[in-house]
């Protein structure tokens, strides 16, 4: 006689919970019989392996659509299909990570610093590509992140410019490095290249929107005093450290563009 287990046994042996062996059930993907006396569910090693097949496969990241259309259809063709798409889907996951981690990692190094009170330097800016941009942040951000998906939004980065002369802004827009759109294949319709190139840069803590004329006027006798001439314009990218609606809290990397010679 074939042994047999009871749910919560089978629950304890596989570490699944028992909604999710009943919810299986009812999807089709596991036959357990019922006991004749007192109609409990009956589990058998073939149901077990059953249970086993549904676990590897959503190991693999395959929704119970896709189970179920495996199984049913016991096509080879259909698996490699489905193999195929989780492979491009967790590539693409990867990708993201590295490049969320790049992103943590430009948080943490701007917290810094702040923190050990860095002063200003030369840095050349990452080639980018500019999105969108226009005179009033909520107008951009109302008619471009619908088109958006969240990956893209979380690797795009706003910035804000604004004229030294007169100390009034100019525009905003939402930018991508160009090596991000590279890494995920992206194109953009109408987008336009930003490459500043060499520039004197500063991070300071800030309230979000603030315009730093004390910091911009630092930074152009430090450019100055180096032999650089500069821009009448400067691009500030702000980072919130807790949350956007936080304006309190925000560090604010200033890019002040070196004439070329």
């Amino acid at each position: 006689m074939k042994q047999t287990y009871s749910i919560g046994e089978v629950s304890t042996m596989l570490r699944i919970g028992i909604d999710a062996i009943r919810f299986y059930e009812k999807k089709g993907l596991v036959h357990p019989q019922k006991d004749k006396n007192n109609k409990y569910r009956i589990y058998t090693m073939t149901n077990i392996l059953e249970l086993l097949d549904i676990i590897y496969y959503r190991e693999l990241d395959m929704s119970i659509s896709d189970i179920i259309e495996i199984i049913q259809s016991g096509s080879k063709e259909t698996m490699k299909i489905l193999l195929n798409e989780k492979k491009n889907n967790a590539l693409n996951r990867i990708r993201f990570e590295k490049q969320l981690v790049k992103k943590i990692e430009l948080i943490e190094s701007a917290y810094n610093t702040i923190e050990n009170h860095h002063g200003i330097s030369v840095k050349k800016f990452p080639k980018t590509w500019i999105l969108a941009h226009g005179n009033e942040k909520d107008e951009i951000m109302k008619s471009q992140i619908a088109d958006f998906t969240k990956e893209q939004f979380v690797m795009s980065c706003i910035y804000s410019t604004y004229h030294i002369a007169d100390n009034t802004r100019e525009d905003f827009c939402i930018t991508m490095e160009q090596s991000v759109m590279r890494e995920f294949n992206i194109t953009w319709k109408n987008c336009k290249k930003l490459d500043l190139g060499l520039c004197i840069y500063k991070v300071i803590q800030l309230r979000k929107e603030e315009v730093p004329i004390q910091e911009v006027d630092e930074m152009c006798l430090f450019a100055e005093k180096q032999g650089y001439k500069y821009e009448d314009i400067i691009y500030i990218h702000e980072i919130p450290l807790t949350a956007y609606t936080d304006d309190a809290n925000y560090v604010t990397e200033i890019y002040l563009p070196v004439k070329s010679n």
